[in-house]
């Protein structure tokens, strides 16, 4: 069974052992600046419908997606909120399946923590202790998998033949194995830039496309500008599918492209990037080899309309 929200559970146990392993590395043993689960347990940090997010649960996701580094106040800040509306949004889709009353075998949510421990004990961690380290006890981790597995069987009988058929014909480009080949540009822009860095980095990326219209070669553009390695090469990165391989928006926006054609300035967290397209490659999976992952897409979209609409007259406070 693919288990549609339960991969950021099985998940989070490898971000925090990263994570673990990154602060204790760091020069001079130092630690980013966190606050501890337990120094935030009795502050809220928000309510949804009456039920409670602790700062203790926010900081624990934050540190997740950290991983021991240190970022600027402003680009932490703009991550807790981020983090928060994750967090709300998951609250409003368990009130919604608490709602649907849908029951979860135990020995479903007994076999997820299996394997979350036996991750656990082949790091050499104790169980309780990477559980206090999320902000986790063994009862909210066991009720977050309940949580999830609920909502999996909820969205697996809401989720139609139809529905997946109709999906697949309408992206088949990215979903039947089809890739392209591309070279690009990289103007970089650094964690941290200043709002006067990536003003400039964004206009040197738009005279670098001007001269490219007016007549410089992509190939010499990008030997001779861009941040990438592969500038060496002349921009070239070889071939690669719609996902799993390159950052979005920039996959996104190469397979937009005809063979031959210049993207506008593309945005990813890596800087700014112009793309050309030289080749494309038909794929030939047919929707037998592809459909859970077009369920998977489809779930994932009906999680997220959940929450939208459970937001609308929805008593949120942030504290």
């Amino acid at each position: 069974m693919r288990l549609l929200r339960l991969q950021p559970i099985l998940l989070w146990l490898a971000l925090v052992l990263a994570c673990t392993r990154t602060t204790a590395d760091q020069p001079g043993g130092e630690k980013a600046a966190v606050e501890t689960p337990s120094a935030a347990a009795d502050k809220i940090a928000a309510t949804v419908q009456g039920e409670s997010i602790s700062d203790a649960e926010v900081t624990a996701a934050v540190d997740r997606q950290l991983q021991g580094r240190r970022v600027a106040p402003e680009i932490a800040q703009n991550l807790r909120e981020a983090v928060l509306k994750m967090l709300i949004d998951q609250r409003l889709v368990d009130q919604f399946i608490a709602e649907k009353k849908i029951e979860t075998d135990p020995k479903q949510i007994d076999s997820v923590i299996e394997k979350i421990r036996k991750q656990v004990a082949a790091a050499g961690l104790s169980f309780e202790e990477v559980l206090k380290m999320e902000g986790h006890t063994a009862e909210s981790l066991r009720k977050r998998i309940g949580a999830d597995l609920a909502f999996q069987k909820y969205s697996e009988s809401a989720v139609t033949d139809a529905e997946v058929k109709q999906y697949y014909e309408s992206h088949k480009e990215e979903l039947d194995g089809a890739e392209v080949q591309a070279s690009h540009l990289l103007i970089k822009v650094e964690n941290g830039a200043s709002d006067e860095e990536k003003t400039a980095a964004a206009a040197k990326i738009k005279a670098i496309r001007q001269e490219i219209v007016a007549g410089l070669d992509f190939a010499e553009a990008a030997k001779k500008y861009s941040a990438c390695p592969s500038s060496s090469e002349g921009g070239d990165l070889g071939t690669f599918p719609r996902h799993g391989k390159m950052v979005e928006p920039f996959a996104a926006a190469a397979f937009d492209l005809k063979v031959g054609e210049l993207s506008p300035p593309v945005e990813t967290p890596f800087g700014w990037h112009l793309i050309k397209v030289t080749d494309r490659l038909a794929g030939g999976k047919g929707l037998e080899e592809v459909q859970d992952e077009v369920k998977e897409i489809l779930q994932r979209q009906l999680w997220d309309k959940t929450a939208a609409e459970r937001r609308e007259g929805a008593k949120i406070e942030i504290r």
